[in-house]
């Protein structure tokens, strides 16, 4: 069974001028371990994919038709406080541009630090460590270094 399964999703915007099909009828899934982006031009969707994952779409979208399995269960059909907990827990999202994606006023390790602490219970100290071990997993050179830094920095 996959980690995550998308099902037909389709995801749509209602504006003044009628709806906007922004998702439309997207499938995929993604094993457990294995990683897995989604490649496309600008407005193609992609991130409006990874919003109806979290369940975080402005106020205007919805998802009109479509499964989303996380081991199994459909989150389409959660309550908002299950989600919350899913979100940043077990799910996250971190969109490619660090100045648009993290707060200018906030230091990077405050925000990896926040989810562990909000949704594991971790210490500052704990979190600060594993936001340290997170930019080394990926492969950011110095990580001790750019936790200490404003988005701006990097």
């Amino acid at each position: 069974m996959p980690l995550l399964e998308i099902k037909k999703l389709h995801t749509f915007f209602r504006t003044k001028k009628g709806i906007v099909k922004a998702v439309n009828d997207v499938s995929y899934s993604v094993e457990s371990g294995k990683t897995m982006g989604i490649v496309g031009e600008s407005g193609s969707g992609k991130s409006v994919s990874a919003m109806s994952i979290l369940q975080l779409l402005d106020a205007n979208g919805y998802i009109a038709e479509g499964e989303i399995l996380f081991k199994g269960t459909d989150l389409t059909k959660l309550s908002a406080e299950e989600m919350y907990q899913i979100r940043g827990n077990d799910i996250s999202v971190i969109f490619q541009e660090p100045m648009t994606s993290l707060n200018p006023v906030f230091s990077v390790e405050r925000q990896l630090s926040e989810p562990f602490m909000i949704h594991q219970g971790m210490s500052k100290k704990e979190a600060a460590e594993k936001a340290v071990e997170m930019l080394r997993d990926v492969q950011i050179p110095n990580p001790e270094a750019v936790v200490k830094q404003y988005p701006h920095q990097l």
